[in-house]
């Protein structure tokens, strides 16, 4: 608790050097991300516990690239609908529909080789984490237009921030752990 609180308080005082313009807004998204990635990264951790956790680590990272790739390439040569055109413009469904085969056709790969599951459960699972990372992508550009800014950071420039990158993983993992630990 006092290394959270420690982390706040130093990221409320760098904000501060920017002066007051903004800080309310900026404060209340750092608060969120320092209480929601902890929260929700912690699943890895749990993920990774069993004695074929790196492997459970590695098809959950594996779903969701393969996902953001489907969704990615399919929006790219064949998007036309928009899926949430006020929250995300260049989501289309055809980019959706492309992250489902994409992350469920690897994921019953992966999973029959790395985790001995059936093909049809490696499927729904890649099914599943798809759509925990279309929905983390989607709640983050949410927050991000609620707040009016661009990008959560700039670390990664060009990614449209860190935050960007990590919210399909976000929600994928307490998704994958509750696959993996109920039904493996």
């Amino acid at each position: 608790m006092l290394g959270f609180l420690v982390t706040l308080l130093a990221a409320l005082v760098w904000r501060l050097a920017d002066g007051f313009s903004g800080y309310g807004r900026d404060a209340a998204a750092a608060t969120l991300i320092a209480v929601y990635v902890p929260f929700l990264g912690g699943f890895a951790a749990l993920l990774a516990e069993p004695d074929d956790g790196a492997r459970r680590v590695i098809v959950t990272l594996a779903a969701v690239v393969l996902s953001d790739t489907g969704g990615y390439a399919a929006g790219v040569f064949l998007g036309k609908h928009p899926m949430a055109p006020t929250v995300s413009p260049k989501k289309s469904w055809e980019g959706l529909v492309g992250s489902l085969v994409a992350a469920a056709v690897g994921s019953a790969i992966l999973l029959y080789f790395l985790l001995d599951v059936e093909l049809w459960w490696g499927a729904v699972f890649g099914l599943a984490l798809s759509i925990a990372s279309v929905l983390g992508d989607l709640a983050e550009s949410m927050l991000k237009r609620d707040l009016r800014i661009k990008d959560m950071s700039n670390l990664l420039p060009g990614h449209g921030g860190l935050m960007d990158r990590l919210d399909s993983v976000l929600f994928a993992l307490p998704t994958a752990y509750l696959l993996l630990a109920v039904f493996t």
